[in-house]
């Protein structure tokens, strides 16, 4: 039987998570946002509040999202004193990011106790584990046809080429429907 080498040596650690995605990569959220915004009546008067814990003002997410009609983006990162463990801004409807993978169980839980919508990117394999199987109940999921090569630095012009590992939006709450496979365009 063939081995995964590439998965079982990807490293795990502060310096791996700090990754940043691309732009292609977000933009398949949109429509969903899109959606939820006429679902749940928002508008210009009333924005959807998403709210980017892993983000800074570079973010993908946050200059992405920010461009549609009727959201407002607000952010957070750790590195601004905003630990995504003890912080939470005072109003937001949905929670939307890339998480830091190695923390990805501790996130799940903690996504579970704020108990609100979410779309968090994070690696195919977080679908399995007892650890966090309380906490993928009733989830959806939002996979593509390929890997997405994140970028290693904050200038976004080295990627992460042959990454080891699929990527999905795991959410709850959010998406119309629970599986939904698309096509990433780069």
């Amino acid at each position: 039987m063939p081995i995964n080498k590439g998965y079982l040596t990807a490293k795990t650690n502060k310096e791996s998570d700090e990754v940043f995605t691309p732009e292609y990569a977000v933009k398949p959220l949109v429509k969903y946002i899109q959606l939820y915004i006429e679902k749940n009546k928002f508008d210009e008067n009333n924005p959807l509040i998403i709210w980017c814990p892993f983000d800074k003002e570079f973010s993908y997410y946050v200059k992405t999202l920010s461009q549609i009609p009727s959201v407002k983006v607000i952010y957070s990162h750790i590195d601004n004193g905003e630990n995504f463990f003890y912080y939470e801004p005072d109003n937001y409807h949905i929670i939307i990011s890339n998480p830091p993978f190695s923390q990805k169980d501790n996130i799940l839980k903690r996504l579970d106790e704020l108990n609100k919508p979410y779309a968090m990117l994070l690696p195919i394999p977080t679908l399995q584990g007892q650890g966090r199987f309380p906490y993928l109940k009733n989830i959806q999921y939002l996979g593509f046809d390929k890997r997405i090569n994140y970028y290693k630095d904050i200038s976004m012009t080295k990627t992460q080429d042959g990454v080891s590992f699929g990527s999905c939006y795991l959410c709850k709450k959010f998406l119309p429907k629970d599986l939904i496979i698309e096509e990433l365009i780069k």
